[in-house]
């Protein structure tokens, strides 16, 4: 069940549990006690303290967590599980430097393994924020987010640095218990870390079973890169790509300078085997476009007929389940236009699905006629309910959740203050168990946050302290961090987040209870989502209870 929990405790509890304990990856099966104990603690000598500690835990600058050298992680073939290395020192050096071995089960063997140095993002205040659950008592300071590129680690003194590493399970990856060792080297001492990770006996597949849009702005990159080129863009888009989001822009405006954006059908060449939703063409590009008239929507949308033809004509709208989307949050006062509109596309292309968001639809009736075919609710103030959702579907329609800035306590949401298994449960168990036909987020790279104006390309081995906002500059929205802003612009194309790599965890365990529906039925699989997720409002905190869920959903799909 959902807890009123104070959250800077819940950042807190995974590293109070003692000495001795191994702290659990992103995929670790439970809290087990180490075999072999390490010998009484010589941080003192060593003049620092390493620890380990899973994927959804957020690690504050200020946190001091127990000794730890042990990792268990878990996975399927085809997915990447990731844990952080956290060290504290005395003093701040340098000289650091990491060493990935490979991991091995007897004749088998898994390499790739990488790291990347958690980063820091400055939050000024929360006063003002609608739901003082979700803050608690967390104070305005830095806030650990980005997943920084550097050439070596650097240790700031009496803060934890946090190294993520990520192990990627290959496909085909035989199963069993796979051990190796890690060497974090700190100055002329070096620390050893037991890698201990049993693959399971499935794979998943490529394209997430999740239809989703997430919204990547073309313009935003153009204004903060001094050269957006080529490279650039296949960067970005193959990172959406592998961690299951497809490359779209929902709200390029085609008839504007923007239009040179535009993301080719040939760009989606490499990627379409892995994407899952993406939007053909834009009805409307901005909130103001919503009130245009139908005429002037229509006519835009025939002057780009050449665009739509050749994305269509391509199979790329078919073979990635492209969409139309228009209309944003949309109220009464716009049906009139929809209509005209919709009726006018659907007399062009019927077997493309036109897509739209709104809180004031509310029967299966006007959505046909307004010419909609997948309602797009929020999650939020019981929007999204699945007895009407359930009656949209009857009627032969989609209606799929989304979140924004809301919604707050007692719901789920990836803002900065939101603790990362919020994110994992909402796209996994929560989208399962709702009957989420899909899943739309409105940007990932919102870059507007300073002043309204563009953050400057974040370059490799940056300072791990950011100089770029991800807070809304209005005073209304001051306490409103991380809302639109998933991944930075760094150098050398996009910098992950530890909210993107959740994310993305979300919809690899989404996986689970499509496997697990595929060997025993839909009923059986909403059974063990509703063990994490009975309700949007009441769902499991407990990062020990949801990987002992998934490691026993794993030995159902793999041996019930």
């Amino acid at each position: 069940m959902k807890k009123e929990i104070n959250r800077r405790r819940f950042i807190q509890t995974s590293a109070l549990f003692g000495s001795g304990v191994l702290f659990l990856s992103g995929n670790a099966l439970s809290c087990k006690e180490d075999n072999h104990p390490i010998p009484a603690p010589t941080e003192e000598k060593k003049g620092h303290i390493i620890s380990v500690v899973h994927s959804s835990i957020k690690v504050l600058p200020e946190e001091i967590l127990t000794a730890g050298h042990t990792i268990q992680l878990a996975g399927a073939a085809n997915e990447i599980e990731s844990f952080q290395i956290v060290i504290r020192g005395e003093q701040s050096t340098d000289d650091v430097a990491i060493e990935l071995g490979t991991l091995t089960s007897n004749a088998h063997h898994i390499d790739g393994l990488t790291w990347r140095q958690v980063g820091y993002v400055y939050v000024s205040t929360f006063d003002g924020h609608p739901a003082p659950q979700d803050v608690g008592t967390l104070l305005p300071g830095w806030y650990p987010d980005p997943l920084l590129q550097r050439d070596t680690p650097t240790v700031q003194r009496n803060i934890s640095n946090v190294i993520w590493v990520d192990c990627p399970i290959p496909k085909g990856a035989t199963a069993g218990i796979y051990t190796g060792e890690i060497s974090v080297r700190i100055g002329k001492q070096i620390e050893k870390i037991n890698v201990n990770l049993e693959v399971f006996g499935f794979e998943l597949p490529d394209r997430s079973s999740l239809p989703s849009l997430f919204s990547l702005s073309l313009d935003y990159l153009d204004k903060v890169y001094p050269n957006f080129d080529e490279t650039l863009r296949k960067r970005w888009f193959n990172f959406l790509a592998i961690n299951r989001i497809s490359p779209t822009d929902m709200y390029i405006d085609l008839s504007g300078r923007e239009g040179q954006l535009k993301i080719q059908p040939q760009e989606y060449n490499t990627l379409i085997d892995r994407m899952n939703g993406f939007v053909i063409y834009p009805i409307t590009s901005t909130w103001e476009d919503r009130d245009a008239s139908a005429d002037e929507l229509i006519a835009r949308f025939e002057a780009n007929r050449p665009y739509i033809d050749a994305m269509i004509n391509s199979g790329k709208a078919a073979q990635g389940n492209g969409v139309f989307y228009g209309f944003d949050e949309n109220d009464d006062a716009h049906f009139e236009t929809m209509k005209k509109v919709h009726q006018h596309i659907k007399a062009i292309y019927p077997q493309i699905p036109i897509a739209t968001t709104s809180m004031h639809i509310h029967s299966a009736a006007l959505l046909e006629e307004l010419g909609i075919d997948i309602l797009v609710l929020h999650i939020t103030d019981d929007i999204y309910n699945n007895n009407f959702a359930d009656q949209i579907r009857a009627a032969g329609k989609k209606v799929w959740g989304y979140i924004s800035l809301q919604p707050y306590h007692p719901m789920p949401n990836w803002r900065i203050e939101n603790p990362l298994l919020d994110t994992r449960v909402l796209l996994s168990a929560m989208a399962y168990h709702e009957r989420f036909d899909g899943f739309l987020y409105w940007g990932v790279n919102q870059y507007n946050k300073i002043g309204w104006s563009y953050p400057k390309v974040i370059a490799r081995n940056a300072d791990l302290k950011l100089n770029l906002s991800i807070t809304t500059p209005t005073d209304e929205y001051k306490w409103l961090h991380g809302d639109g802003i998933l991944l930075y612009p760094g150098v050398d194309g996009p910098i992950s987040s530890l909210r993107m790599e959740n994310i993305r965890k979300g919809l690899e365990e989404y996986e689970y209870y499509v496997l697990l529906e595929k060997k025993y039925g839909k009923t059986q699989a909403q059974q063990w989502a509703a063990k994490i997720a009975p309700s949007m409002k009441r769902f499991s905190d407990d990062v020990q209870f949801y990987l002992t869920v998934k490691k026993q959903m794993a030995d159902l799909i793999m041996n019930g």
